[in-house]
Order: structure tokens, then C-alpha cells, then sequence
């Protein structure tokens, strides 16, 4: 499988394809600190999109075949484009990243041949009820990470901050302390 963005959305896919025991979990992004947290997350393989075509570093480790399962989790015309392109024929492809919902993508049209699955999630179709508690006993477990997503702790005073660093892609996720705790 591949995950196109590995932000908090592309590292909990990781993640959930560490836990099905997934044999190849390839992570793209342009960015080498996220593809270093994907790594500790359970990417077997990082393709660098900054550094080299994602799309043939993705065939290159799957002996040209393409992924199985493609997820976009960036939310950009770019990895769409990739993620369609990196899925093999009669793989699934599903997208989760979000952008504008006016906004409008074009796509190589050829990219949507060969009888591809293509699915829009939200949420991984959660059932609260069932899913909570089992996610709560893999962490209690030590089996999910999640103290890990977390890259910075700050005081509300500096929530402007936060969003500063967290539009510059400098964060995975930040958590605001509040006084006292």
C-alpha cells in the first residue's frame, strides 16, 4: 500500500496498515522530517516527492505492478494525480486529504483506467460505539501511537503560533495546555 501525505491523516493510515500487518507500506511526501515520523509510524518505504517522481518510486518498489491499495491524504490536485497513477490496475484508491469542496481538480484521464476502485472517505467510516474502545485498549496496549502525533504542547497565549507552524506543515499535531496542567 502507499499513503500520499504523511501528515496526522497519512500517519494514522500508516499506522492502520502496521496493525493489519501490511508487507510493503510505502509513505510519499516532500517533506524528510514527515517521512522520517512515517518510518516510526511503520512505513517499510519512503519515496522523497521532492527529490524524485513519486509516482516511479512507487512502481520501482512494487517491480512495476503498483500499489494495491493508494490513499491521498494531502489533499492537493498533485497527490490525487499520483495516487490514481500509483494504484494498479484494479487496485483501490481512496481518498481522504481535503481542499476547497468548490474547488476543481482536472485529471489525466488515463489515470482512471483499469478498472480502479476509487472511494472518498471521512472519518474511515467509524463506528464510535465499536471503534473507541478498541482504539483505546491498542493504545492502552501500546499498540497505537498517539502521544507520538503530538509535536508540540503550547500555552493558549500561543495558539497564533500553533497556526502559524501548522500552516508552514511544521507540525503534526499540536495540543494547547492550559494553565495548570
Amino acid at each position: 500500500m502507499v499513503v500520499f501525505g504523511a501528515g496526522a491523516v497519512g500517519l494514522n493510515v500508516i499506522q492502520g496498515a502496521r496493525l493489519v500487518n501490511a508487507e510493503t507500506i510505502v509513505a510519499v511526501d516532500v517533506s524528510e522530517p514527515k517521512l522520517a515520523l512515517a518510518r516510526a509510524f511503520g512505513a517499510t518505504h519512503t519515496v522523497d516527492a521532492a527529490r524524485t517522481d513519486a509516482v516511479a518510486g512507487v512502481r520501482g518498489l512494487t517491480g512495476g505492478r503498483g500499489a494495491d491499495y493508494a490513499f491521498e491524504a494531502a489533499g492537493t490536485e498533485a497527490t490525487l494525480q499520483q495516487a490514481l497513477e500509483a494504484a494498479r490496475p484494479g487496485g483501490t484508491v481512496v481518498i481522504l486529504g481535503k481542499t476547497q469542496v468548490d474547488a476543481r481538480v482536472s485529471l489525466r484521464f488515463g489515470s482512471l483506467m483499469g478498472e480502479r476502485l476509487i472511494t472518498r472517505s471521512s472519518y474511515g467510516g467509524a463506528r464510535p460505539r465499536r471503534d473507541f474502545p478498541l482504539l483505546a485498549r491498542m493504545y492502552l496496549d501500546g499498540r497505537l501511537k498517539l502521544d507520538e502525533l503530538i509535536t508540540r504542547r503550547l500555552a493558549l497565549a500561543e495558539i497564533n503560533d500553533g497556526f502559524r507552524d501548522m500552516a508552514k506543515g511544521a507540525l503534526v499535531r499540536a495540543v494547547v495546555m492550559f494553565d495548570g496542567q
